[in-house]
């Protein structure tokens, strides 16, 4: 599928795993904005107009969907799906932190794995964060703008190579969950050299959500539609 500190952790199995490491392996997952043309996150968030200052995310549960075609899955039942319980919220453009943030590692059975599922869900935490599943801040045409969703967001996601997998076989095995901005930046440029991002009500600042701020409901729901197509799983940092 065409695609921040860590608040709380607690993962927990859907079956338990055997504590021999013959037969474990143990899966890293991270997370990060990234463009195709700049892979740190200063010339990511860049464009000629457009400046993306703050990219927060809050991520529900996790699961870890074994290979229903991998003969183990049906010969043992500590080979089915791994559930990591959340929340994670991620900074992704935290300039004290590396590109690619670290959501959690989990020790699995050895299995191939086909995808993963998770949720953008709203936060609970108190702050700026707190009902909002995504959090965008920065400038357009030197003008402040925010954009967030209060929708949680179901996302099934595998790497962007539909026949790649992933093995565990008593291996270590990073995955990367990106967010490709660069389409992101695109649409924000095109929206304000059409002149539709509009500080409606005067407070000085470009809202663009789900709900209906600056009357861009319209606007948020495509922008929100737009991370989600923007959002692929890699095995490299």
């Amino acid at each position: 599928m065409k695609k921040l500190s860590i608040l709380a952790l607690l993962v927990i199995m859907a079956s338990s795993c055997t504590d021999n490491p013959s037969v474990n392996g143990n899966v890293t997952l991270k997370a990060s904005a990234v463009s195709a043309t700049g892979m740190t996150s200063t010339t990511a968030r860049v464009a000629s107009s457009v400046t993306i200052t703050d990219f927060k995310i809050n991520i529900g549960n996790i699961k870890l969907e074994t290979d229903e075609e991998d003969v183990r899955h049906n010969e043992d039942s500590i080979h089915e799906d791994i559930k990591l319980v959340g929340p994670f919220l991620l900074d992704l453009l935290d300039p004290n932190k590396t590109l690619s943030q670290f959501i959690t590692s989990v020790t699995v059975p050895n299995a191939k794995y086909e995808e993963i599922k998770f949720k953008f869900e709203k936060s609970i935490q108190p702050g700026e964060m707190e009902g909002k599943t995504f959090l965008i801040k920065g400038t357009i045409n030197g003008k402040n703008f925010i954009i967030w969703s209060s929708e949680d967001t179901e996302l099934k996601m595998d790497f962007a190579d539909p026949t790649k997998d992933f093995t565990v076989n008593s291996n270590d095995v990073t995955l990367n969950i990106k967010i490709q901005l660069d389409a992101l930046m695109a649409k924000l440029t095109t929206l304000a050299n059409q002149n539709l991002l509009q500080d409606t009500d005067g407070d000085g600042v470009i809202e663009i959500s789900t709900d209906n701020d600056d009357a861009h409901h319209d606007l948020g729901e495509q922008i929100k539609s737009l991370l989600e197509q923007e959002t692929d799983l890699d095995d490299k940092d």
